[in-house]
């Protein structure tokens, strides 16, 4: 089936979605079947941006995951009918199919900057958290009160849904659940963008009956909760009794139907943990998670510390079982680095497809582990700007054009080692040369404390260096090279099938 008879079908079908997605194994069967074939012929057959085909055949696999656990979770009366319904419009009508408004948009932005608009934002809407954790990022607190007005977070997201086509939008911060301003709180903002989708990192111990069902009822969101091992490694990070509020919490998105994930954080100690059987069984099979995200600790935000990280050689163990978690248990449970080959590369600082950050003070960043600024939202609507303005920064463009010269504009042969593809963890060296060359901002007191520390950036040089000796042999092998290693003994080192 080519693409315009897949669209024709899809769309008729999504006329009552709710019950042909709820009631119709058949139906889902046949959309996934055609999807799964759609995507091979574009990404690996047509390839029409030269990736690496290795790359490309591990998108088309980590897609399968997430769609046939979705279409496992509806079979076990999962998700609610209006959840689904939603879900399918949102990204049908504004994600997927070919959209000509969306297309005039990209136009318009293609011509003035020279690049297809950033795909999406990521928000922290407020610093204030009610828990206070071990290595947070975000250096989160109760008595945190920086918050974006709900009228300027409204701004913002008016400007990136219409000036990017833009209709997926992450809440992270603090605590997304936390939020209050102008008597409104994050749900309000969900309801006010019902053409986007959004999906909110929280620590789920205010996710009450009441917030899941409301979820429910809206349909466009979805928790990705934090969560670090089971109840003693939760609990010794996070609190005494967290984790059993993150099992209530769960018990609460099931009864009403809500698609939920996990969010997790691989350190030193932790990292094996995250990975194992044991784990993923617990919670893909027993809590029924669809989804899991992975974010190895980086060392910044309040008390950071390099003993946190995990050390080469576990990073390298832990690709080598991602592989295996990807090929075998067939989940979507990607690593925001490890998965680097992906995304093609680094997703940050607005790139094609990637996002930009902003935070609780209108500071904007890369990202959020990369906490160094040249602009501040706030002040850019003070002067009369808008959103594209914050995007055409040059530091932003010197870490895009960085992107690029990388790997994501050359050719297959020629792309850089996406397994280490981010620039502030794994080129430390050349992304603090940004910051400075750009005179760019420290987002806190922590991010100046380590942009001045120089233990700090040569501990992180050094473990680059080390990484590229540990990774590189992989990423020549197994993406530029396509070498095939007997899947019998479980050495998942290639997406050959």
């Amino acid at each position: 089936m080519d693409l315009k008879k897949f669209v024709s079908v899809f769309s008729n079908i999504t006329t009552d979605v709710g019950k042909i997605m709820m009631g119709y194994n058949s139906a889902r069967s046949f959309l996934l079947k055609q999807g799964e074939k759609l995507a091979f012929k574009r990404l690996v057959i047509e390839n029409t941006e030269n990736r690496p085909p290795e790359i490309q055949k591990e998108k088309v696999r980590v897609l399968n995951n997430l769609f046939e656990t979705v279409d496992k979770r509806i079979k076990e009366g999962l998700y609610s009918p209006n959840v689904v319904k939603v879900i399918v419009h949102v990204f049908v009508k504004y994600l997927i199919l070919p959209n000509e408004d969306k297309k005039k948009r990209f136009e318009v932005f293609k011509e003035k900057y020279r690049r297809e608009p950033p795909a999406f934002l990521v928000i922290a809407p407020t610093k204030r958290c009610n828990l206070h954790c071990v290595g947070c990022y975000a250096s989160s607190n109760s008595k945190s009160a920086e918050t974006i007005p709900f009228h300027l977070f409204d701004r913002i997201m008016k400007e990136k849904t219409e000036f990017w086509g833009s209709h997926f939008t992450v809440i992270t911060g603090g605590e997304p659940f936390i939020y209050r301003s102008e008597g409104k709180d994050i749900l309000d903002l969900v309801e006010k963008y019902p053409d986007n989708f959004f999906m909110f990192y929280t620590n789920g111990t205010l996710i009450t009956k009441e917030v899941a069902k409301r979820m429910s009822e809206l349909g466009n969101v979805t928790p990705a909760v934090s969560i670090e091992g089971f109840e003693k490694e939760t609990d010794t990070r996070r609190g005494k009794g967290v984790f059993k509020k993150i099992m209530q919490a769960f018990e609460y998105l099931r009864e009403y139907g809500v698609p939920f994930g996990i969010s997790v954080t691989p350190m030193r100690h932790n990292a094996e943990l995250l990975v194992s059987d044991e784990f993923l069984d617990f919670y893909f099979e027993k809590q029924k998670v669809t989804y899991g995200w992975l974010f190895q600790y980086m060392p910044i935000g309040n008390k950071y510390t390099l003993d946190l990280m995990i050390t080469p050689e576990q990073r390298l163990n832990l690709f080598k079982r991602e592989r295996e978690i990807l090929w075998e248990k067939k989940l979507f449970y990607p690593d925001f680095w490890n998965s680097g080959p992906l995304a093609t590369g680094c997703i940050a600082s607005g790139r094609e497809g990637g996002y930009l950050y902003i935070d609780w003070n209108g500071t904007v960043t890369p990202c959020a582990f990369y906490p160094y600024s040249p602009v501040n939202v706030f002040e850019i609507y003070k002067s009369g700007g808008n959103l594209n303005d914050v995007y055409n920064q040059p530091f932003f463009e010197a870490v895009r054009r960085w992107q690029d010269e990388y790997g994501y504009k050359k050719p297959a042969p020629e792309v850089g080692n996406l397994i280490r593809g981010c620039p502030i963890r794994d080129h430390h060296k050349t992304a603090i040369e940004i910051v400075r060359k750009y005179n760019a901002q420290p987002e806190d007191e922590y991010a100046k404390q380590a942009l001045e520390d120089e233990e700090y950036h040569k501990g992180l040089i050094e473990y680059d260096e080390k990484l590229k000796e540990l990774l590189d042999p992989y990423w020549k092998e197994i993406y530029l090279k396509g070498l095939y290693i007997d899947r019998e003994k479980k050495k998942y080192f290639t997406a050959a099938i």
